[in-house]
């Protein structure tokens, strides 16, 4: 992320890159884009304006308020986001260390937009016991803001995962059927990648 930073110019304007380039549908008030990219606002109009300038994003007005969203027709588009996607996303590792601060993690299986596949149910299944959803919430959240992206998970405890694995529950099915990574598997269950 840090030669990101340099090339682009901060770990802001990297921030709505990615925030933009992987919600491309999305059309966002200047509030929403502060709280999910943690940008302090003073910050933001100037980032903001540049990547107006440089025609990566539009403005336009919905209900009276100004809205950003995604230039479709920005002609490097495809390739930014194949460069923000494949280096700047979180690695699993820094994943694994948050995570296991926050329980006995058993389980972290990598999908979906980690695995550039973004029409996917879930990004993140985590098996683990005694996660408090408060917590893993707010470490969600951060990594949203990191990545630029919602990051779609479900946190399971290790003898629910066992029971929907065994009767091939769709959730699960929909994570272990398409590309994924294992990255952790302390249960023994599935082979790790």
């Amino acid at each position: 992320m840090e030669t990101l930073e340099k090339l682009f110019g901060g770990a802001p304007r990297v921030k709505l890159m990615r925030l933009f380039l992987f919600n491309p549908s999305t059309h966002f008030q200047s509030s929403e884009i502060a709280e999910r990219s943690k940008i302090a606002s003073s910050r933001l109009r100037k980032e903001l304006g540049f990547l107006h300038s440089m025609k990566l994003i539009k403005k336009a007005s919905r209900g009276g308020r100004p809205t950003w969203f995604l230039n479709e027709r920005f002609p490097y588009l495809l390739e930014l986001q194949r460069l923000l996607l494949q280096s700047s996303l979180v690695s699993p590792d820094a994943i694994i260390k948050k995570l296991s601060k926050l329980g006995r993690l058993k389980m972290v299986v990598l999908a979906g937009l980690f695995k550039e596949q973004w029409e996917d149910r879930l990004d993140m299944l985590v098996v683990a016991d005694g996660i408090k959803k408060g917590r893993i919430e707010a470490l969600m959240k951060t990594l949203e803001a990191e990545i630029g992206k919602e990051i779609r998970y479900s946190v399971l405890e290790a003898a629910d995962f066992k029971y929907r694995l065994g009767i091939g529950d769709k959730l699960v099915r929909d994570v272990l059927d398409y590309p994924h990574d294992i990255v952790v598997d302390k249960l023994g269950i599935l082979p790790v990648v």
